[in-house]
């Protein structure tokens, strides 16, 4: 037969009343801050203080194909989110292009003259910009893509004339804020090439530093 000891049950009945009060005294509480208009704030992911812009940006700067000093140029646009004062993230696509051409390396074709090379590239980018309401503040991006490379000359007499090959593009920038829709930025990048194959080129000629100018324009 089973017997119970009045002490146990007198503790399970003590837990339980303790249990029992506590979402009581909350909802109490809920209800007396609801009816005096206190409501309290409802938890989600991101806040509703976040607040939302974009901007887009003519490109400019100086970068090394092949061994020779190119310029570039470009644009960029991007979907700005700004988490909190302090911390935004700038979303969005860039492109870029070299003009002048750069001269063919270890050309092996002793029959053709050396050719000329061009380049663009471009893809998606994400930036971290850290207190951009100051004057002057910095970011970090990364831009994640694609690009191709080819001889100027097209009817040159070769089976392959062009070739595209993945890049990845980290920087850091400096921002200058001249008004409140529009920034100077000034960045510091290297492109890191892989899988190009085209004779007169490679994934070491392809990449390397860049120093860039750009203009940006929007509700930041």
């Amino acid at each position: 037969m089973l017997r119970i000891n009045p002490k146990h049950c007198l503790i399970i009945l003590f837990l339980t009343s303790v249990l029992a009060a506590q979402p009581a005294t909350a909802q109490e509480n809920h209800q007396t801050r609801y009816r005096s208009g206190d409501r309290p704030a409802t938890q989600t992911l991101l806040s509703a203080n976040v607040r939302h812009g974009g901007f887009g940006s003519p490109i400019y700067g100086v970068t090394s194909i092949n061994g020779t000093v190119v310029m570039l140029r470009g644009t960029r646009g991007a979907w700005i989110i700004n988490l909190s004062p302090r911390h935004a993230i700038h979303l969005g696509l860039a492109w870029y292009r070299t003009r002048p051409e750069a001269d063919a390396v270890s050309w092996p074709h002793e029959d053709i003259n050396r050719p000329e090379i061009r380049t663009e590239y471009g893809g998606f980018e994400v930036e971290y910009v850290n207190r951009s309401y100051s004057m002057v503040h910095v970011g970090t991006q990364m831009l994640v893509g694609s690009g191709s490379v080819r001889y100027e000359e097209r009817n040159i007499d070769l089976d392959k004339t062009r070739d595209n090959y993945f890049v990845m593009q980290p920087g850091v920038n400096l921002f200058l804020n001249v008004t409140s829709w529009f920034r100077i930025s000034g960045g510091l990048y290297y492109r890191h090439v892989t899988n190009a194959r085209l004779d007169g080129t490679g994934n070491a000629d392809l990449s390397g530093l860049s120093g860039i100018l750009g203009f940006r324009f929007g509700r930041f």
